[in-house]
């Protein structure tokens, strides 16, 4: 017998609810970075209609190239949530042994070190997820490169993760700002 949760999220899947999500996180990313950003001016119209416009983009792309975008980018959003986790957990439990953790994070996340691991590391999501494939999607008719193995995946990820830490570490120990 099925989980009840396989066959909601396969019932989601046949009726088409996680594009129209996928649809509606555009659109609020994208008015929330015109908002913020003030790129088209102040009036919330204009930002709503360039909004809808793009996110209606990335709706339609799915069906116009044939390419699934949903399963890439719950991998993504599922494990930067995990990440978010660790690291959650990882301040709860440095704050039992160092009691004022959150000064000591604000001076922390102000070091160049820290930026850049920041990146490496929305990299390597980006790449282990899958999302790459979307960015170097190539049409029908033209011949499509081979996806990496998971071991090559596996290897540029720990790599990207060695990285991180290395940065982490050598800003620890040099007592950057």
């Amino acid at each position: 017998m099925n989980d009840i949760s396989v066959l909601i999220v396969n019932k989601l899947l046949s009726m088409g609810f996680l594009n129209i999500l996928v649809f509606l996180l555009s659109m609020a990313v994208v008015y929330a970075i015109l908002k913020n950003k003030k790129l088209l001016g102040d009036n919330p119209v204009i930002n709503a209609i360039v909004a809808f416009s793009v996110s209606f983009f990335v709706f339609a792309f799915p069906i116009i190239s044939g390419i699934n975008i949903i399963s890439p980018l719950s991998t993504f959003i599922t494990q930067a949530f995990v990440i978010g986790i660790v690291f959650f957990l990882g301040i709860l439990m440095a704050s039992i042994f160092y009691p004022n953790i959150l000064k000591f994070l604000e001076e922390a996340f102000k070091s160049r070190n820290v930026l850049f691991g920041m990146i490496a590391l929305s990299l390597a999501l980006f790449v282990t997820s899958g999302l790459i494939s979307i960015v170097f999607y190539s049409p029908p008719g033209k011949p499509i490169t081979p996806s990496p193995s998971t071991d090559i995946s596996l290897l540029v990820s720990g790599l990207l993760i060695v990285f991180i830490i290395l940065l982490i570490a050598s800003h620890i120990s040099r007592g950057e700002k």
